[in-house]
């Protein structure tokens, strides 16, 4: 009897410390409201004397998050004259949805819209799909490998099309210097499944320094390569912005 009773608060001693970490764990919380954040950036130029030339371009990058959902939304305008004459007009858009599988690996998919009739297209429209690895995710430096497919459908403005479907991958890199500067870095690399030989590679470079609480100065550097444009086009479009940034 005597041993039972030993054998019983033993027993529940030891199993003390595991109710009392399970009644003191707080219940799991209720899926959050969508959280918004993002950034808005313009800039102007404008030269005269031996020749005019004026550039506007404006940009927006915004996400809402909920849960293990992230919605992402970006804008990028360019447009400038030379010489009384019309020399860049060139518009990106883009939606993207991802679903967060584990800390590290997510699920996505995508929708791209480009029009460049200076690159030799009036309409280009990526339909993307894939994965997300987070290599690294550190309080100053993250990056992250994007894999899977695209379906690409483009107009020229010779009045040709074409529609095929591509590999895609894709690195993104970000490095904080502190408060909120910081640089990025991607690049993304697109070949064509049906076409050996033809691929699309992008290069973006952006760095921030703040100017105050919410207004920063933004450079950035975008290279795109395209191996087989339209006739008569160059390869090759570098796009240099200088202007402000208001993040929220």
């Amino acid at each position: 009897m005597k041993r039972t009773i030993l054998l019983g608060t033993m027993l529940a001693v030891a199993a003390a410390p595991s109710a009392l970490a399970q009644a003191a764990a707080p219940p799991p919380a209720p899926p959050a409201g969508w959280t918004l954040g993002g950034s808005v950036d313009a800039a102007y130029v404008s030269a005269t004397g031996n020749s005019e030339v004026t550039t506007v371009s404006i940009g927006d990058k915004l996400a809402a998050s909920r849960g293990n959902w992230t919605l992402r939304q970006m804008f990028a305008y360019v447009y400038g004259k030379t010489d009384g004459t019309e020399s860049a007009n060139q518009l990106r858009a883009g939606l993207r949805a991802e679903y967060r599988i584990t800390d590290r690996f997510s699920g996505f998919a995508a929708v791209n819209y480009e029009r460049n009739p200076y690159a030799g297209f009036s309409r280009r429209v990526d339909e993307l799909f894939g994965a997300q690895w987070r290599a690294l995710a550190t309080s100053g430096d993250s990056v992250m490998f994007d894999a899977g497919g695209v379906y690409t459908q483009q107009a020229n403005t010779d009045g040709t099309s074409s529609a095929s479907p591509s590999a895609r991958a894709a690195m993104g890199y970000k490095h904080l210097f502190g408060g909120k500067s910081h640089f990025s870095q991607n690049v993304e690399y697109v070949p064509n499944l049906t076409e050996s030989g033809e691929y699309r590679m992008n290069s973006e470079s952006a760095l921030v320094a703040p100017l105050s609480g919410r207004i920063s100065l933004r450079l950035g550097y975008l290279v795109q390569y395209n191996s087989r444009p339209p006739t008569t086009f160059g390869t090759t479009d570098r796009i240099f912005t200088s202007g402000l940034q208001v993040a929220f």
